[in-house]
C-alpha cells in the first residue's frame, strides 16, 4: 500500500460515508425530523444551520485526522508536531465553516424573499466572490504566509502538496506559486510552471464556467425533490443533501475535462520551446512532492484523479496537440460548491485533513 493509494481508499470511504448519510437522510427525511417546526425567525434559522455545520465539521473530524496527520506521518511523507497540525485544522474548521454558515444564511433569505430565482443569483453572487477572493481565502483559511515577487503570489505553508494555480476573475488572474517550491525545486522548473499558469487563462476559464453552471444546475434541479425548497430550514436542508450527490456525479464526469485541460496546457508549455525531457524533469518533481505516483492504473485514474499521472502526461506530450479542456473544473466545482452546502468538498482524497488545500486543491 503505497502513500497515494491509501489517500485514494480513505477519500473513497470519507466520499461514500458522506453519500450514504445523505442518501439515508432524504430516504427517511432527516432534516424534517430535526427541524420541523421551526420558525423563520431570522435568529433561530441562524441557530438551525450553525448547527448544520457544526454536524458537518464534526462527522469530519476522523476522517481529517487519518488524511491531515496520520496517513503523511505513517508514509513519512510530512510528520508535524500534532498541537501545530491541530492549531492550523481549528482554524481552518472555524474560518470554512464562518464561510459556510454566512453564505447558507444569504441564501435563506434570498430564497423567502424571492424564491429559487432569487436564491440561484445569491449563490452566483457568491461564487464570483469566492473565485475573486480564492487566494485571500486560502490565506484565511489556512494561515498561509503571503509574498509577492514580480508580479507572482507566493505562499508559504507547511504542506507540500500546495500547488497554488490562479486566483480571481477572468481578466484579472493571478499566478498563485508555493513558497516551498522555491526552496526545493530548480530554476528551470519553475520557469515551466510560470509559462503554463500564464497559458491557462482560456482554460482555466472554461473550467470555472463549467464548475459554476454545474453547480447552478444542480443546486437547481435538487430544490425540487420531494420536501425540498430554499425558503426554510428543512427544505434547505433537503436541497443540500440533494446537492451532495449530484456533486458525487461531478466527482465522476468531470476529471475527464479537467485532465484534458491539463494536456492543453502542457502543450502550451511545449510550444513555449520546452522539450520532452526539460518537461519530464518538471512534472517529476513536481510529482514527488505531491503523492509521488507517477503510474496509475487507467481506470483508476478516469475514475478518480483530475491532474493526469506522470506517465499519462508524457505520453500526452507529442500526441495531444491541439488539445482543448476545462482545465481544473472537477475542484472548482467541489471549491464553488461551498455556497450551494455540498459537503464533499473536503473529503476527497486529495484534501481531506489539509487545510492548506481546502481552497486551492491541487492542479499540477
Amino acid at each position: 500500500m503505497t502513500y497515494a493509494r491509501a489517500r485514494l481508499w480513505l477519500g473513497i470511504s470519507g466520499v461514500g460515508v458522506m453519500v450514504l448519510l445523505c442518501l439515508a437522510g432524504l430516504i427517511w427525511s432527516w432534516p424534517y425530523a430535526v427541524f420541523n417546526g421551526w420558525g423563520t425567525d431570522w435568529a433561530e434559522e441562524a441557530a438551525g444551520l450553525a448547527l448544520i455545520v457544526l454536524a458537518y465539521s464534526l462527522l469530519h473530524v476522523p476522517i481529517d485526522y487519518i488524511g491531515g496527520y496520520w496517513l503523511p506521518c505513517y508514509f513519512s511523507r510530512q510528520c508535524l508536531i500534532f498541537s501545530m497540525w491541530a492549531a492550523q485544522y481549528i482554524r481552518a474548521i472555524l474560518f470554512q465553516g464562518m464561510v459556510l454558515l454566512t453564505s447558507a444564511v444569504v441564501i435563506l433569505e434570498a430564497g423567502q424573499w424571492g424564491g429559487r430565482a432569487a436564491a440561484l443569483a445569491a449563490i452566483a453572487a457568491w461564487m464570483l466572490l469566492m473565485v475573486e477572493l480564492q487566494d485571500r481565502l486560502a490565506v484565511w483559511v489556512a494561515g498561509l504566509y503571503p509574498e509577492t515577487k514580480n508580479g507572482v503570489l507566493y505562499l508559504g505553508g507547511m504542506d507540500a502538496g500546495f500547488a497554488g494555480g490562479l486566483a480571481g476573475l477572468p481578466g484579472r488572474e493571478r499566478i498563485v506559486m508555493p513558497s516551498l517550491w522555491q526552496r526545493l525545486l530548480p530554476a528551470h522548473v519553475l520557469e515551466v510552471e510560470m509559462a503554463r499558469r500564464r497559458a491557462a487563462r482560456g482554460s482555466r476559464m472554461r473550467g470555472l464556467l463549467v464548475a459554476v453552471v454545474f453547480n447552478l444546475s444542480g443546486f437547481w434541479a435538487c430544490s425540487y425533490l420531494p420536501g425540498a425548497g430554499v425558503t426554510n430550514l428543512a427544505e434547505l436542508l433537503t436541497t443540500a443533501l440533494g446537492f451532495t450527490l449530484w456533486s458525487f456525479v461531478g466527482l465522476l464526469i468531470l476529471p475527464t475535462i479537467s485532465r484534458w485541460g491539463v494536456f492543453e496546457l502542457d502543450q502550451a508549455a511545449r510550444n513555449s520551446g520546452y522539450d520532452r525531457q526539460q518537461f519530464e524533469a518538471v512534472v517529476r518533481e513536481i510529482d514527488q512532492l505531491q503523492d509521488d505516483e507517477p503510474k496509475r492504473p487507467r481506470g483508476v485514474e478516469t475514475i478518480f484523479h483530475p491532474v493526469p499521472s506522470v506517465e499519462s502526461r508524457l505520453d500526452a506530450y507529442e500526441k495531444a496537440k491541439g488539445a482543448k479542456g476545462a482545465w481544473n473544473a472537477a475542484r472548482y466545482a467541489l471549491y464553488l460548491s461551498w455556497p450551494c452546502m455540498g459537503f464533499l468538498s473536503r473529503a476527497v482524497h486529495c484534501n481531506s485533513g489539509r487545510p492548506e488545500l481546502w481552497v486551492m486543491l491541487p492542479v499540477d
